[in-house]
């Protein structure tokens, strides 16, 4: 088992050196979710993944503790979307992904680097775990320009040119959907056939025909909760992506497009540009968190 102390500690000194280790741990924090790597340089060696409570670096260190044959001072990356205001910095767009800033810290005995991520001033805006996974996209696609949709809780659009986030859109609409679904009487996204899916794609075109009766469209369904039997999911899902895209409309509009999202927002994202006619790239996030976290440990033990 690799051991670990729940409590790090404040950030190392300026000029930190530099870990020059093949052995290492690759951690991503997104979405509720802690997934590890054991790392022999870019290769995975073993994978952990629990969901988070709350307490990151407590949780960090009982996945951590899941590893086998792993020394108690093997260093770790991490990249995590929770954290906010300063705490490892940010870079103003437009910016490389590989020039985000890096934090020192410890975790117990463990050497601790914590990735930085993005910031815009206008439209405000601040993009931290997604911007690894858009590093992590780059690293498999050098030269690609075009737009990526990062689908999370806060979802991002980012404009790729010459290898730079240009500039970036984000939205709330997965955190709505949560936030609103209980409300109106509606339980977890379903599977979706080709109901579902028609019903979600309906309740597009309802919102983007007229965006200003987005909140009339909410009230109808929750007039209607107990007669909407398993479409209510997709409705909502419909209405709320339907008033994004058309928000993102400056980014999609004539790109290439790349979606990196966890399931269930995939399939929802991929089926809602689908309707758009927008031809799509579609990723796996979890590949995209390492790519970007190897990417960023070759750049930092060069």
């Amino acid at each position: 088992m690799c051991a670990a102390s729940a409590d790090p500690s404040s950030a190392s000194p300026a000029g930190y050196p530099a870990i020059k280790s093949a052995n290492w741990i690759a951690a991503d924090h997104a979405d509720g979710r802690i997934m590890v790597w054991l790392m022999h340089e870019g290769e995975a060696r073993q994978q952990v993944s629990a969901q988070s409570s709350g307490e990151l670096m407590a949780d960090v260190t009982a996945v951590i503790s899941e590893l086998r044959d792993c020394p108690a001072d093997t260093p770790i990356l991490l990249s995590d979307d929770s954290l906010r205001g300063g705490d490892t910095g940010t870079i103003t767009v437009p910016a490389k992904v590989a020039a985000r800033p890096m934090g020192d810290a410890t975790l117990g005995t463990h050497p601790l680097r914590l990735l930085g991520g993005l910031s815009q001033a206008t439209p405000p805006a601040v993009m931290r775990g997604a911007c690894n996974r858009i590093a992590g996209f780059l690293s498999l696609n050098p030269d690609w320009d075009g737009v990526i949709c990062v689908a999370g809780a806060t979802t991002h659009w980012a404009l790729i040119s010459a290898n730079e986030v240009v500039s970036f859109q984000s939205f709330l609409t997965p955190q709505l959907w949560h936030g609103l679904a209980p409300c109106l009487g509606i339980g977890g996204t379903p599977v979706y056939d080709r109901t579902q899916r028609a019903e979600l794609t309906a309740s597009m075109d309802t919102v983007q025909s007229k965006p200003e009766a987005l909140a009339a469209r909410l009230a109808e369904l929750q007039a209607t909760q107990g007669a909407q039997g398993n479409t209510g999911a997709a409705r909502l899902w419909g209405l709320l992506l339907g008033a994004e895209l058309s928000a993102a409309r400056p980014y999609w509009l004539g790109q290439n497009v790349a979606l990196i999202a966890p399931a269930p927002l995939d399939t929802l994202y991929q089926a809602a540009l689908d309707h758009q006619g927008v031809p799509v790239t579609r990723t796996d996030a979890d590949r995209m968190a390492l790519a970007g976290l190897v990417s960023a440990w070759r750049a930092m033990t060069s």
